[in-house]
């Protein structure tokens, strides 16, 4: 985890991000925050969420490309393996080099490549199975809830500051709830679950989205952001998968 450089000017006590625990389950880095009364929508708000989402656009393009490879390469359940394993090295490494220019953009799209390699076995079940309409609902309703809660988040007064410790419990049950899944099937249970997940993630979005417009415009901020965003998204749609499969019986 990076502190901050004693030496810049930026305080971490002053803004609702600033001194509370990390919460996240993507990014470890620590973010500049911005000094206190700056003002939330002013100039350097609006270029680092511009940098996220230039960011966050070509991160899924990678992971696009990463799909079709691993639809295409078939991967067999040990490849899968390999590739997640990696793509967990490649997090922490980026965590580690985040403030080394180059090298972060690098590790950012590489992870985002590996995840979605790691989804190709995934999609090629469902393509082969002739659902490859479902995952273009899920495609369309996790970027419209998405951007809905991205744009909630951005221009409401409500503070979504303290909810990051809930949301990061909920994650914990989730890891919790699938273990259990393992050994207990039930439709039921799966259904109730994938519920639970898509409103953890939903606030997530929440959480990072207004989180930006407290953090200095740098583009460590901005990687950092954008990983958590990225791993947030991907988590909302494949619970948002789940559910249409589930209760189209397509499981």
């Amino acid at each position: 985890m990076f502190n901050q450089n004693p030496r810049n000017n930026y305080s971490y006590g002053n803004s609702p991000y600033g001194n509370r625990g990390n919460n996240s389950f993507g990014s470890r880095y620590q973010y500049q925050t911005l000094p206190y009364g700056y003002p939330e929508t002013g100039v350097s708000a609006s270029g680092l969420i511009s940098k996220v989402m230039g960011l966050l656009a070509f991160s899924f393009i990678f992971a696009t490309l990463g799909t079709l490879v691993g639809v295409v390469m078939k991967l067999s359940y040990g490849g899968y393996w390999a590739v997640a394993i990696a793509g967990f090295v490649v997090l922490i490494a980026l965590n580690l080099l985040i403030q080394k220019p180059g090298i972060n953009l690098f590790l950012l799209y590489l992870f985002t490549f590996l995840e979605g390699l790691a989804l190709g076995p995934l999609v090629s079940i469902y393509l082969s199975s002739g659902l490859g309409n479902i995952l273009g609902q899920a495609f369309v309703i996790t970027a419209l809830t998405s951007l809905g809660l991205g744009l909630y988040a951005w221009t409401t007064k409500r503070d979504f500051s303290r909810i990051g410790d809930y949301l990061f419990f909920g994650v914990i049950l989730l890891i919790v709830t699938g273990l259990i899944g393992i050994f207990f099937h039930s439709t039921l249970f799966t259904l109730l679950v994938s519920f639970v997940g898509v409103a953890i993630f939903s606030g997530y979005v929440l959480f990072y989205v207004q989180r930006a417009k407290y953090m200095a415009d740098t583009l460590p901020n901005a990687i950092g952001l954008t990983v958590s965003l990225f791993i947030t998204v991907l988590n909302l749609f494949l619970y948002i998968l789940q559910i249409l499969s589930i209760t189209r019986d397509d499981r």
